[in-house]
C-alpha cells in the first residue's frame, strides 16, 4: 500500500471540542462500558476470594446427642474383689470442637483456582478494550458524519446562492427583453428544488448532531463547534497491518486465555484424585463419659484424606478436553477472520484514497467549468439552461469532494479498528 492516514488534529475555536474529547466523554458515560467495568471489578473481587483459599480454615462444631441406652465399661473380678461397673456414656451429652486447620497439599485445586480467577480479570479487561473499540468507532462515525453533513449544509447554501444570483441576473435580462419568461421560470423552479435539497441536508445535519449528542453525552449546542480533522499521509505495509491486527486485538486475546482456563481446570478436576495433607489443631470438649477427666483438652494433628466419587471427575476433565479443542477451532476461525477483515478494510481504504484523487481533480475541472459557463453566459453566448447543468455539475462534484474526503476518514479509522489500535 502506498498511504495511510496518521490522524492530527488542529484546533479551529479555543472552546471548540475535539475527537479526543468525544471519545474521552463517551467512554466515561456509555451503558455498555460501565456495564463492563463492574464486571471487571466483579472478577477483581472474585480473584481476591480465591486468594483466600490459602489462608488458614477455622472450624467449630457443636453437637447434642441422645442415645437409648447407657454405656457403661465393666472391669472383671479378680483378687478376690467384685467386679467394678462404671458409666461410659451418658445418655444425652454435648460435644463441642473449635479448631484450625491448614492445608499443606491439594493436588494443585488451590493454584488452579487462584489462577482460573486471575485468567477471568485478563478476560474481563480483554472484553472491556474490545468494547471500548465498539464505543469508539461509533463515536468517529458520528463525529465524521456530523461534519460531512456540516459541510454538505454549507455546500448545499452556496448552491443556493448561486441559484438566487443567476435568478436575479435573469431577472435584470428579463426586464431587458433580453431572455424569455421560460428562462426565468426554469430559473425559479431550480431555486425551489435548492430549497428543497437545503431542507433534507437540514435534517441530516440535526439528526447528526443529535446522534453524536447522544453516544457523548454533550449538549447539541457544543458540538456545533468541532475541531475538524487533518491528516497526513504515510507508507505502511498491508503485512505490518495483519501482524499488528493479531498481536493487539482483545478478542484473539482472550481466546487464548480461555484455552489457559481450560487447562487449569482440567487440572483442578484431576486434583480430586490426589489426597490432601493438612495439619489442625483444636479444642475438644464433650461430657460423654462422666468419669473422664479433662473433659476439654487441645490437640495438634497432621493428617491426610481422599474424597472421590467414582470417575467423576476424570469425565469432567474429558469433557474440558473437548471444550479445548473446540476453543483451538473457534481461534483459527477467528484469525482467519480478522487477517479477512483486515484485507477488505485495506482494499477499502485504498479505493477511498483514489476516490479522493478523482473527486478532487473532478471539483477542480466542474469549478473552470462553472466559472467560464457563467461569463459566456452574461455574455449571452450560452443559454441558462448550460448555465444551470455547469451549476448543478459544479454542487455535485462539491458534494462528490465532501464524500470522498470522510469516506477516506471512514475507511481509516475502521482499519485501525479491525488492527486493535483505534
Amino acid at each position: 500500500m502506498r498511504l495511510i492516514l496518521v490522524l492530527l488534529l488542529s484546533l479551529s475555536l479555543s472552546f471548540s471540542l475535539g475527537l479526543e474529547d468525544l471519545l474521552r466523554s463517551a467512554e466515561e458515560k456509555n451503558p455498555r462500558l460501565l456495564a463492563q467495568r463492574h464486571r471487571l471489578q466483579s472478577a477483581h473481587l472474585n480473584l481476591q476470594g480465591e486468594r483466600q483459599l490459602y489462608y488458614p480454615e477455622l472450624f467449630s462444631a457443636y453437637r447434642l446427642n441422645w442415645q437409648l441406652k447407657k454405656q457403661s465399661i465393666t472391669i472383671p473380678s479378680f483378687g478376690g474383689f467384685p467386679p467394678i461397673q462404671m458409666v461410659g456414656s451418658k445418655k444425652s451429652y454435648g460435644s463441642f470442637q473449635l479448631g484450625i486447620r491448614q492445608t499443606l497439599y491439594d493436588g494443585g485445586l488451590r493454584a488452579s483456582r487462584v489462577e482460573v480467577a486471575r485468567s477471568k480479570v485478563r478476560l474481563e479487561e480483554g472484553d472491556l478494550e474490545e468494547a471500548k473499540l465498539e464505543v469508539r468507532l461509533e463515536v468517529i462515525r458520528a463525529f465524521l458524519s456530523l461534519l460531512s453533513a456540516s459541510e454538505l449544509l454549507q455546500v448545499v447554501k452556496k448552491q443556493k446562492e448561486a441559484v438566487e444570483a443567476d435568478l436575479s441576473q435573469r431577472e435584470a435580462f428579463y426586464r431587458e427583453g433580453l431572455v424569455a419568461v421560460t428562462d426565468l421560470l426554469q430559473a425559479r423552479v431550480r431555486l425551489a428544488e435548492v430549497e428543497r435539497d437545503l431542507r433534507r441536508v437540514e435534517g441530516e445535519y440535526l439528526i447528526a448532531l443529535a446522534n453524536l449528542s447522544r453516544l457523548t453525552g454533550f449538549e447539541e449546542e457544543r458540538l456545533k463547534n468541532l475541531k475538524p480533522p487533518q491528516v497526513e499521509l504515510k507508507r505502511l505495509e498491508l503485512q505490518n497491518l495483519i501482524e499488528g491486527a493479531l498481536k493487539n486485538r482483545p478478542l484473539l486475546k482472550n481466546l487464548e486465555e480461555r484455552l489457559r482456563i481450560n487447562t487449569l481446570q482440567r487440572k483442578a478436576e484431576l486434583s480430586s484424585f490426589y489426597p490432601r495433607l493438612f495439619l489442625e489443631a483444636a479444642y475438644s470438649h464433650s461430657d460423654q463419659n462422666p468419669n473422664l477427666k479433662p473433659k476439654g483438652f487441645v490437640y495438634l494433628s497432621l493428617g491426610m484424606s481422599l474424597n472421590f466419587q467414582s470417575l467423576a471427575p476424570y469425565y469432567r476433565a474429558l469433557a474440558l478436553e473437548e471444550e479445548r479443542r473446540g476453543f483451538g477451532e473457534d481461534l483459527r476461525e477467528v484469525k482467519e477472520g480478522i487477517i479477512l477483515k483486515v484485507k477488505t478494510a485495506y482494499e477499502q481504504l485504498r479505493t477511498a484514497e483514489d476516490n479522493l484523487r478523482v473527486a478532487e481533480v473532478s471539483l477542480k475541472f466542474a469549478e473552470e467549468f462553472y466559472r467560464l459557463s457563467l461569463e459566456q453566459y452574461k455574455n449571452q453566448i450560452i443559454s441558462g439552461t448550460d448555465l444551470l447543468q455547469a451549476e448543478a455539475s459544479l454542487t455535485q462534484a462539491r458534494k462528490a469532494r465532501v464524500l470522498a474526503y470522510y469516506d477516506l476518514l471512514r475507511a481509516y479509522f475502521e482499519l485501525m479498528r479491525e488492527v486493535g489500535q483505534l
